[in-house]
């Protein structure tokens, strides 16, 4: 009964309130809706609720205007008349079926949806090479995003839409290469991501992907990545000209070194604030490059939170930098992350940027497991890093030389001493691995009373949270004697590592 009173109120909502209702319902959600039931499906359930929500349907043509490969034909066929002149989402995944029916399923639908090509304005394909050449080659005025990602070997396409496609502001072509010289379809675009293939020859691709990154002149985004990075070999692009994108805001690299060196030094693009590259070989390959980059994403903006990431595994790295999350801005006007291993190089890089760097305040140190601190990590860039006022030490990591740089003031170089991170004010550490008496012994040399000639000591901290440690009464009481017992923060509980990081994230944002 109350199930039908609740849709006696909806039922008197207007036709075109119901149908925007029901449009949130089925509309897939880009680019994840090949993992989603058909909208159509969806459809079908909400025109068999009663006769009112059908006659609703019946009249709402963008209702139908979601076609998906998974469609029985005669559905697709029935969609393509209801929704009249409606714009089209068009969407072809093959793997949804047995290999030995599947480029047949494909092309059906396709061709079904061909002759209205005219209509489609979002268009995801992840077929096979086969199936790509039943891509039209009539004019789609409408089309706004087209993503084309080839299953099996890498395929030309070869003139699709016929170079005409006005409106088109979105390209993503994942094992697909094009006729780049189709400047028509590409002047437009605001986004350009490329994929190249396994076994494709980046000395053979660079001089075809500049030319196509030059045809581009209003471009927002930029990411070029490649599955299965090949040998680094030297690149040539001879003498041509420094492109420069004045609304560029994302750049994203994940190929070789050499290509990144190559392709980087001939794009100017002063508004960028989203930067990664990504290499098969050692960081110091990229720097020529990197350091200059991040400096000017980080100077040009007026952006007054940043986020910094640097990852490591297997030799692969990844450096990026993004504006932080807005929740984030109040207190911590930049972030520094790290995750993986290699601190040497971390601190290495963050030496070369301090010039930047230091007109942004606030920062955090994140050491994530897998973290090593050799004896070497204690470089001078460290001591100048500006205001660390939050430290993090995740399970797995050898925290006993960050207890004995904490412990006693350093020397800086210069021949004066000074405490590491004087700002920090929270320290939070995961695991139950740590040889708590260093801890309490730490806390009490740095932060406990300070001895004639001592070297003033740093404020106490206003946070220690212990996640799955188990002191002992004693270590506890003694931590609360220096520390304060308002501030520290024991949770017994033996959390994993995304259980931390969750913890640990929602602890910022209170």
């Amino acid at each position: 009964m109350s199930l039908m009173m609740n849709q006696a109120h909806i039922d008197q909502l207007p036709i075109e309130t119901m149908s925007n209702i029901f449009l949130l319902a089925i509309r897939p959600i880009w680019p994840r809706q090949y993992r989603v039931t058909s909208a159509l499906a969806k459809l079908a359930f909400i025109a068999a609720v009663s006769r009112r929500w059908r006659s609703v349907v019946d009249a709402a043509p963008e209702l139908w205007s979601f076609l998906h490969s998974s469609d029985p034909i005669k559905i697709t066929r029935i969609a393509l008349e209801k929704s009249k002149d409606t714009s089209l989402t068009v969407t072809c995944i093959q793997y949804k079926y047995p290999e030995s029916v599947e480029n047949i399923v494909a092309t059906r639908f396709i061709d079904c949806v061909k002759p209205h090509v005219a209509r489609w304005r979002f268009v995801f394909f992840r077929v096979k090479s086969p199936v790509l050449s039943r891509i039209p080659s009539a004019a789609a005025p409408r089309l706004r995003r087209f993503t084309v990602y080839c299953q099996d070997d890498e395929y030309l396409l070869d003139n699709p839409f016929g170079g005409q496609a006005p409106q088109l502001r979105e390209l993503a072509c994942m094992c697909v290469a094009l006729r780049w010289n189709l400047a028509p379809l590409l002047f437009g675009l605001s986004s350009l991501k490329i994929v190249l293939g396994q076994e494709e020859d980046l000395s053979i691709r660079c001089s075809e992907l500049y030319a196509a990154i030059a045809k581009c002149p209003n471009l927002q985004s930029l990411i070029i990545t490649q599955s299965s990075q090949r040998a680094d070999d030297p690149l040539f692009l001879g003498n041509v000209p420094t492109l420069h994108f004045a609304y560029l805001t994302e750049i994203k690299l994940s190929t070789t070194s050499a290509f990144t060196n190559t392709i980087l030094p001939r794009i100017k693009a002063p508004a960028c604030n989203n930067f990664m590259a990504e290499a098969e070989v050692g960081l110091a390959e990229l720097t020529d490059q990197l350091i200059p980059y991040l400096s000017q994403v980080i100077n040009n903006q007026p952006i007054e939170a940043w986020k910094a990431e640097m990852y490591v595994e297997e030799e692969v790295i990844r450096f990026s930098i993004t504006p932080a999350h807005k929740e984030w801005t109040v207190w911590r006007p930049f972030d520094l992350e790290l995750f993986g291993g290699w601190i040497p190089t971390f601190v290495w890089i963050i030496d070369k940027l301090l010039p930047s760097i230091t007109t942004r305040p606030l920062m955090i140190l994140h050491f994530s497991p897998g973290c090593e601190f050799p004896e070497s990590l204690l470089d001078h860039a460290f001591l100048r890093l500006p205001r660390v006022e939050h430290l993090t030490l995740e399970h797995n990591v050898n925290p006993e030389l960050i207890w004995e740089w904490l412990a006693e003031p350093l020397d800086d170089g210069t021949g004066a001493s000074q405490w590491l991170f004087p700002e920090l004010r929270k320290l939070s550490i995961y695991g139950s691995q740590y040889d708590w008496d260093v801890l309490v012994e730490t806390a009490h040399s740095r932060w406990g009373p300070a001895e004639d000639g001592d070297l003033d000591r740093p404020e106490p901290l206003e946070i220690l949270r212990l996640l799955g440690g188990r002191l002992g009464e004693e270590q506890m009481e003694s931590l609360k004697d220096v520390i304060g017992s308002e501030n520290v923060t024991p949770e017994d509980s033996d959390h994993g590592t995304d259980s931390a990081e969750s913890e640990w994230m929602a602890d910022l944002l209170l």
